[in-house]
């Protein structure tokens, strides 16, 4: 093994999850190395839904205009029964952006997004070698070093494993995925369709049809999407086949009508590893946790993964903070993992309960049904307040608009009450931002991570004083 690193981050797995580490990760001035065991980009759609977090957090790295291009927002999400009523679900006019300045989601076809994200990672810097096959990685006192089948091995200081659901790095380390209690076999179908679609739903729609229960996904553009559960003794090969494949679609659609892009049956899980962190070496994205797709929350979640994760190793790697930091990356996204494996696979039991397939029916797990998506919570949040553990809203410019650019890179405390004094600690690692107390939810104070969550609001100087103080201990903050 080499005496030390001959880069600061080894990503292993070039799919959008690790293209987007490679992305933040030389935000912070870190140098990378991605291992790609494939040629090229996977060329047929998966993943089809990017949320307005995600959409903040592209356009925070200069991503904004490109996503857009490449993106359709979802204009509704709905459950119906088999004559097409609905049962829970909601729609959104044109235009409509949350509070996070985005809209609440927006379809994708996922070639183009991986292209996007790994030409981004490679014109920032980063060293993407394609065709690599991983063979080992061992980790010593200096450096992780990850083997290669050419002999060669590269010496980081960390490594990110972004290898999939199947993930070798995370077998090899021993780490044990969770099983949440949830598998079906359906069959997912993607459809270029030729010209208008009209007569299609405009809303991605769970149908919940006793006989079959099917999901429909309006995704960009063109592209149009069917997932049908299997019913018993149905076996892969049987759904696969042309002629089931345009059974399944003869209510909606002839091959005249759209061209077959793929048709693929999956085994849908529920599972999350039993930790995310060992040593040096990191979980992220489909490596970690897999869940079935009825929230489009699977490469979200994998994208929240390497957002939280490199601005905390950007920190430790100048010196602002200790490797304790590290360790609020397991604590923070996998119990959040977790809560969204259950609510998606809440959601495939509201399917089948109101298909008449037996069960409970909580309409609160449906599109609109009320359940809060989860925030973040551990030591790097503390007390309680509007929005801790939360993504902050967008911040009004002076020209009445909205954006992040006035929060920076850093930490920001935004600061409503101009008689508080901002602790000095906060200078080096961001900026003090004066806004209106409407935008921190009512607060005096609110102190804003790097990626956006609330780490801490204030309401008088004695408590932004003892929440700084809390959070310079649990973010091991070099003073």
């Amino acid at each position: 093994m080499a005496n030390g690193p001959t880069c600061d981050v080894a990503v292993i797995g070039c799919g959008p999850v690790g293209a987007a580490l490679a992305i933040a990760l030389r935000a912070q001035g870190l140098s990378v190395t991605v291992l790609e065991k494939e040629p090229d980009i996977y060329h047929l759609p998966r993943a089809i839904g990017l949320d307005e977090e995600l959409f903040r957090a592209f356009r925070n790295h200069g991503l904004g205009d490109e996503i857009d291009e490449i993106t359709t927002p979802l204009p509704g999400a709905e459950f119906v029964d088999v004559e097409g009523n609905r049962i829970v679900g909601f729609d959104l006019p044109d235009g409509t952006v949350g509070r996070l300045g985005h809209p609440p989601m927006a379809m994708y076809y996922q070639p183009n997004l991986d292209a996007l994200l790994r030409r981004t990672a490679v014109e920032r810097g980063a060293d993407l070698r394609l065709s690599v096959e991983v063979t080992d990685v061992v980790e010593g006192a200096e450096s992780v070093s990850v083997e290669l089948a050419a002999g060669e091995a590269i010496e980081a200081r960390w490594v990110v494993a972004c290898d999939g659901a199947s993930s070798a790095t995370r077998k090899r380390l021993g780490i044990q995925p969770i099983d949440q209690g949830f598998d079906q076999e359906w069959i997912v179908i993607d459809i270029e369709w030729h010209g208008a679609a009209d007569g299609l739903p405009r809303n991605a729609t769970q149908i919940c049809d006793p006989a079959r229960p099917g999901t429909f996904v309006p995704g960009d553009r063109n592209h149009r999407r069917w997932e049908f559960q299997a019913l018993p003794g149905e076996t892969r090969e049987e759904l696969e086949s042309p002629a089931k494949v345009w059974e399944l679609l003869a209510p909606w659609m002839t091959p005249d009508d759209g061209e077959l892009i793929r048709a693929v049956a999956y085994r849908f899980h529920a599972v999350v590893a039993d930790r995310m962190r060992a040593g040096n070496v990191f979980l992220a994205g489909d490596a970690a946790h897999q869940m079935p797709p009825f929230l489009g929350q699977g490469l979200n979640s994998g994208l929240r993964d390497v957002f939280n994760l490199a601005w905390k190793l950007g920190m430790v790697a100048r010196g602002e903070a200790d490797d304790r930091l590290l360790d609020s990356y397991d604590g923070e996204r996998r119990p959040h993992a977790a809560t969204v494996v259950q609510y998606a696979v809440d959601a495939g039991r509201l399917i089948d309960a109101l298909s008449g397939k037996g069960g409970e029916i909580d309409e609160s797990a449906g599109y609109g049904g009320g359940r809060e998506f989860p925030g973040l919570a551990g030591p790097l949040f503390v007390g309680e307040g509007t929005f801790v553990g939360a993504q902050c809203t967008q911040i009004r410019r002076d020209d009445g608009t909205y954006s992040d650019d006035r929060l920076g890179s850093g930490f920001a405390v935004l600061v409503a009450d101009s008689s508080l004094t901002v602790p000095s600690v906060w200078l080096p690692h961001g900026v003090v931002v004066p806004v209106e107390a409407a935008e921190i939810g009512g607060h005096a104070c609110s102190i804003v991570r790097p990626d956006r969550y609330v780490a801490a609001v204030a309401d008088s100087q004695a408590e932004l004083d003892g929440v700084t103080a809390d959070l310079v201990a649990a973010i091991a903050l070099s003073v």
